[in-house]
């Protein structure tokens, strides 16, 4: 078996069971634990951007770190939901003002590109993973509520595997930063993402009673759809850094945003999609 290959399936065999016993055995504290996990992953993450971006660890990446923890904390103690945008908002005109004095050095020509980055390092992944802390902070969330998004994530990426080594052989290179992609699999998961919102739903619908035919289809489309962007945005940062990988954190993985790109941009999504689910019951 190719090594990379054992590496993966050996991170999948122990890190499932533990994200799904920490989901469904420690839900107290808006999934204290899971949340915890999700915030020390997202500050490695940072800090793998912030090398990418600078070639080093720039202070701003400690401050983009503690977007996700402001988050969390917001929601369990019940504080005005504003605080971690205006953090955020804080965090980019800091950047801004930093610069003023920063650009002089090169009688800011290369401003545009270093206020660019800032803005970059602490959009992503800070701030747009904070967004699924949001939803684990929504009223009445259940564990099975937070399965469904893994499994739409996870399955996505699972079936765009499955399809294109199926059917994939002679449609490959549609997107020239990841040539091993194939139409195949971006059609396949596509559908099959939304056959899994439908499938999630049969099974457990005692659970998630609230959530309409229309918005499987729009939760299974927009999952499927940013995971994609995700996924392929990971790899156009690599190659524009000159990396294979983030880093090397989880065996055959790579680095924290190698694991964890589909949930960055989809995060946003399934949080405000779910909130309008929510809204309309």
């Amino acid at each position: 078996m190719d090594r990379n290959l054992r590496d993966r399936l050996i991170t999948v065999l122990l890190g499932v069971p533990f994200v799904l016993a920490i989901i469904f055995f420690v839900p107290q504290y808006n999934f204290i634990a899971f949340s915890l996990f999700v915030i020390a992953v997202t500050a490695i993450g940072c800090f793998e951007m912030s090398r990418m971006l600078f070639g080093k660890t720039v202070p701003i990446a400690y401050l983009a770190a503690l977007l996700a923890p402001v988050r969390y904390l917001q929601g369990v103690l019940n504080l005005n939901s504003l605080i971690p945008d205006l953090f955020y908002v804080a965090l980019l005109l800091l950047s801004f003002a930093l610069e003023i004095k920063a650009g002089e050095k090169d009688d800011f020509k290369g401003s545009l590109e270093r206020a660019g980055k800032s803005a970059l390092l602490i959009t992503y992944p800070g701030y747009l993973i904070s967004f699924f802390l949001r939803f684990l902070a929504l009223e009445n969330i259940t564990s099975h509520a937070v399965m469904l998004y893994l499994i739409l994530v996870f399955g996505n990426d699972i079936f765009a595997y499955v399809w294109g080594r199926l059917f994939g052989k002679n449609n490959k290179g549609i997107v020239k930063v990841s040539p091993k992609k194939s139409v195949a699999g971006f059609v396949g998961s596509f559908f099959s993402t939304i056959v899994l919102s439908f499938g999630f739903y049969a099974l457990f619908k005692d659970h998630l009673p609230y959530i309409s035919p229309l918005f499987r289809v729009l939760l299974g489309v927009a999952i499927s759809i940013s995971a994609n962007i995700g996924d392929l945005i990971e790899s156009v940062f690599k190659r524009s850094a000159g990396i294979k990988d983030s880093g090397n954190i989880f065996p055959g993985r790579g680095g924290a945003l190698d694991s964890i790109d589909s949930e960055i941009a989809s995060a946003p999504l399934f949080f405000l999609i779910f909130k309008l689910i929510m809204e309309a019951v």
